[in-house]
């Protein structure tokens, strides 16, 4: 039985380093729309929420055409506020564990389930994947593979993929600081190593898609 119940997408904003003026999450991978293999992995969740801003109207209307009891969020405030502030938005009144996933990611299945597998709505548990761009959040593991820090500069082997469950993390509305800001409040904590593509630039998007290819989409 799925111990989790909620799962927040984040896909308000404009990705406009891709440049193809369309939310991320309706770019397509070998075929099919980003979000569209998100809500696959998605299926045993009770209830998904999705954080909407960047032409939202494209965004909803596929959606309900997939998954229809998803939940929309608007962040009208999309081009100014940073991803915690849209996650706030999502999960401010939910009082339990909660998986929380950027909308620009491409998951092996197999992965993801083994990280819902460690996700027991007790504890705090971070994503993280191998290192793809020298632009990452980069973080420490120590020797329980607990993530202990996260920074910027110098490149590292391992970095913060965007995808974590929380239990008891407090999000602040209208705050500059991201997601991975937040977290470091609470470290020490579990991670997970996740195999995945997060697609922010043309080339992450022509990588995404080869490697993609061996996921078992």
């Amino acid at each position: 039985m799925q111990t989790i119940k909620y799962a927040v997408i984040s896909a308000a904003g404009m990705g406009t380093r891709l440049g193809l003026n369309k939310p991320k999450c309706l770019v397509e991978i070998n075929g099919k729309p980003i979000i569209d293999h998100l809500l696959d992995l998605l299926k045993e969740i009770e209830q998904v929420r999705i954080v909407v801003g960047f032409m939202e109207t494209e965004l909803i209307d596929h959606v309900k055409r997939i998954r229809k009891d998803v939940v929309f969020v608007r962040n009208p405030e999309y081009k100014t506020t940073s991803n915690s502030h849209s996650l706030w938005l999502a999960s401010k009144d939910i009082n339990e564990a909660f998986l929380a996933i950027d909308g620009d990611m491409i998951i092996e299945p197999k992965s993801f389930k083994t990280f819902l597998s460690q996700c027991d709505g007790k504890k705090n548990i971070i994503g993280v994947a191998v290192a793809k761009t020298e632009e990452a959040v980069f973080v420490e593991l120590d020797q329980q593979q607990q993530v202990t820090s996260f920074f910027r500069a110098p490149a590292s082997g391992i970095e913060w993929c965007g995808i974590a469950c929380f239990v008891d993390i407090a999000f602040t509305p209208y705050s500059e600081r991201y997601i991975y800001q937040f977290i470091e409040d609470y470290l020490p904590l579990d991670s997970c190593l996740i195999t995945c593509c997060e697609i922010d630039t043309p080339a992450d998007l022509e990588l995404a898609t080869k490697q993609s290819k061996s996921f078992e989409l």
